[in-house]
């Protein structure tokens, strides 16, 4: 029971009892001016007896009309005495209340809400039972996104990728461009295939990393199957852009350093020759990028404390948004100094391939990429790749 019922019980009981209670009680009575009160007032503006008499008459006459009707009305039972029609009409009143209820799903969402809210107490029973519900409820409301979602991550936890594609695929029906649907439809076919990047699977994972490089979902399914595929030197491109965005030391971080490993002993293995071992000398001699963020005049460090800066190149003059190089780094004392190169190239790309850059340096507040979720913007143009000067940004604040 939410604490809603109550207060729809409330609301009917109040409409009850003015449909039918309050007729019950509230009559009026009319009072007006009667045949003998004209009467009366004819004998003091005259002394004509011949009008007098007449005036009698009509009064006389006046009177048995007004008793007919009288009777006619007495003969018919009122409103007011016929309670049944009040107490009917209440009745429909709480069944449409409770039909609206019931169909606008008020009731079912809500508990389905609870229910989520709280799982950590929560048995497998009641887990598999909240999912009979969510899928239940999903099959009343398939424009429900949410819910869509809700069953697609429970599939895809549950080894169901076939289930999860259909729910994701769901979903992309109504938002076609959305990087996080895009990378999940993506690896839940990739996994239902068998493990295998189909053509559709992978435009989608590269559509995905298109509106969000950082789509961990887009890159493990094309690092996979770029592996499976025995590409290895581009699944280690996609694997680098994984582990960068694990915290250092996690285990998430340790089984991408792993598997690079890993694609690079098979790579070496293969007679590879391009074989992109973070340890040899040769990385270091490659271009790179050097930046430095600055705070614009009046703003203090301590503004931008706890804050995330992404520093980003693209290729210098383009439209496209795709990025070929990120940094993400933490605030701390500024001016901030960074440097770009191959080691924080986007999957399949090389920052060492462009003769110049545009830079983009965004401040976020929720530690995610993108202008709306940027508080402080900062750019710079045509930055030569391998210059040694230090290209400095100074960023400025952004209204939201």
């Amino acid at each position: 029971m939410t604490e809603l019922w109550p207060i729809v019980t409330a609301l009917c009981a109040l409409a009850a009892l003015f449909v039918v209670g309050l007729p019950m009680i509230w009559r009026r009575k009319l009072e007006g001016e009667t045949v003998d009160d004209w009467l009366a007032v004819r004998q003091m503006e005259t002394n004509d007896e011949l009008l007098l008499s007449d005036a009698q008459l009509r009064v006389w006459d006046d009177k048995e009309a007004e008793n007919n009707a009288q009777a006619k009305v007495d003969g018919v039972t009122s409103a007011s005495s016929r309670p049944g029609y009040q107490v009917a009409l209440a009745g429909l009143i709480v069944l449409a209340t409770v039909v609206l209820y019931d169909r606008l799903g008020a009731y079912e969402d809500v508990q389905i809400t609870r229910s989520i809210a709280s799982l950590d107490e929560a048995t497998p029973t009641d887990v598999t039972a909240l999912i009979a519900r969510i899928e239940a409820r999903s099959a009343e409301r398939p424009g429900n996104l949410d819910y869509q979602s809700l069953l697609g991550e429970y599939y895809v936890a549950t080894g169901n990728a076939a289930g999860a594609l259909e729910r994701f695929e769901a979903i992309l029906a109504e938002a076609p461009n959305a990087p996080d649907v895009l990378g999940r439809a993506a690896q839940a076919e990739f996994v239902a295939e068998g493990q295998v990047l189909t053509e559709r699977a992978r435009k989608r994972a590269e559509q995905a990393l298109a509106g969000d490089p950082r789509q961990k979902s887009a890159l493990a399914t094309l690092a996979m199957g770029s592996f499976g595929a025995e590409r290895y030197q581009e699944a280690i491109g996609y694997m680098r852009v994984l582990r960068d965005l694990e915290i250092p030391g996690s285990e998430g971080h340790q089984l991408m350093i792993s598997a690079i490993a890993e694609a690079e002993s098979r790579l070496s293995s293969t007679g590879g020759t391009d074989v992109a071992s973070e340890t040899i000398a040769s990385e270091a001699t490659k271009p790179e990028v050097r930046v430095a963020v600055l705070l614009p005049v009046g703003v203090d460090e301590g503004a931008l404390a706890g804050q995330t800066v992404f520093v980003i190149a693209r290729p210098a003059g383009s439209t496209a948004r795709m990025p070929t190089a990120v940094m993400r780094i933490p605030t701390g004392t500024w001016p901030l100094k960074v440097k770009l190169s191959d080691e924080n190239s986007m999957a399949g790309q090389k920052l060492s391939a462009l003769a110049a850059v545009d830079l983009e340096v965004q401040v976020s507040q929720n530690g995610q990429p993108g202008l709306n979720n940027a508080s402080f913007l900062g750019e710079l143009s045509n930055v030569s790749v391998g210059a040694d000067s230090v290209a400095e940004i100074t960023i400025r604040a952004i209204s939201q």
